[in-house]
């Protein structure tokens, strides 16, 4: 019988989650290889050829190059729920599946955090954190606004969105969405009412809340002209990817009160800058990516990544699934490969 090779690479980040999964893979019969992190998978030349399964992380870039010297792969898996790293439509033009860490731990702990910020924005938290550490006591000035009756607007709105917006179901709050992948659906059943733009749902919402993927259409695409379609007093929130957002163009947007704040753990380039422009500014909350990471969240990765890598080793598509448009394909490829 033929043993299935698995690269589960090193990664400081997510080793309270690889280890386990390496280990187990192990114990399970799998013969398991554990290169050193790195950006590129360069050092991987002598074990591509003969891997079925490969684990990646978002610091670990894999494009054409590397699928085409894996011609035994059966799919990838990333234990998080982001798999930029990866070049998806390389992947799905090579009929591989692509499993991810999009757990129930993953998608509310983020919503959790999402909701959080949002009313930290609206209640001033970072004016009344920074008054006290500047002077000591407050000034008198109110500037905090309550979250009930705002107008919400969800740019994209998948499972974090829909978590998100029925964590608010007791704040009252009004609930729109563009999502350039859903197009313009119905009322959703969660009550969030589509626009047919996105500047419509700009100049409509209290919060923007940015949630879509990066790909070459979402990229760049909240800029300074987006930015200037928002009201005054609305906040931007992105927990999704750093480079959907403008962050220059966000930078002069908040120093010149163009809008009134805004809160952000993900950037174009991690960790960010020690220069960044966004650094200093008391009108925003910055994160380091982390905003939504728990120990729950960090627990379901190790059997949601141990059971993709199981399910795609033994021919069958992964229970957590970022293209299952590519199934169809994945089939011919494991017709293919099979003796």
């Amino acid at each position: 019988m033929n043993v299935s090779r698995v690269i589960v690479p090193h990664d400081q980040l997510l080793a309270p989650s690889l280890d386990p999964v390496a280990e187990k893979l192990a114990a399970a019969g799998y013969a398991v290889w554990r290169p050193p992190q790195a950006l590129s998978p360069s050092g991987w030349t002598d074990e591509l050829p003969r891997a079925d399964v490969v684990v990646l992380t978002p610091r670990t870039r894999f494009g054409t190059a590397e699928i085409e010297a894996a011609p035994r792969l059966k799919g990838i898996v990333f234990p998080t729920i982001g798999v930029e790293a990866l070049d998806l439509a390389a992947a799905d033009a090579a009929g591989l599946v692509v499993g991810n860490g999009a757990t129930i731990e993953a998608i509310e702990s983020m919503a959790e955090a999402n909701v959080m910020l949002m009313a930290a924005l609206l209640l001033d938290l970072p004016g009344k954190s920074g008054a006290l550490r500047r002077s000591g006591w407050r000034d008198g000035t109110v500037r905090a606004s309550m979250l009930r009756g705002k107008t919400i607007g969800f740019i994209g709105f998948g499972r974090i969105a829909r978590a998100t917006l029925a964590r608010l179901a007791g704040w009252k709050v009004r609930a729109i969405y563009y999502d350039p992948y859903a197009g313009r659906d119905a009322a959703s059943p969660e009550g969030a009412a589509p626009v047919e733009d996105l500047a419509a749902l700009l100049r409509a919402s209290d919060i923007v809340n940015v949630l879509v993927d990066l790909t070459a259409e979402t990229r760049g695409m909240v800029g300074a002209a987006e930015l200037a379609m928002m009201r005054r007093d609305a906040y931007l929130v992105n927990i999704a990817r750093g480079a959907v957002v403008d962050e220059a163009a966000l930078a002069v947007a908040l120093r010149e009160g163009t809008i009134a704040g805004a809160a952000l753990d993900a950037f174009a380039t991690e960790p960010l800058a020690p220069d960044s422009p966004l650094r200093g500014l008391d009108n925003v909350i910055l994160t380091p990516h982390n905003i939504g990471h728990t120990r729950e969240l960090q627990e379901s990765f190790i059997p949601a990544t141990y059971e993709n890598v199981v399910r795609i080793a033994r021919g069958e598509p992964p229970l957590y699934f970022k293209n299952p448009q590519v199934l169809p394909k994945w089939r011919e490829r494991l017709a293919r490969l099979t003796p």
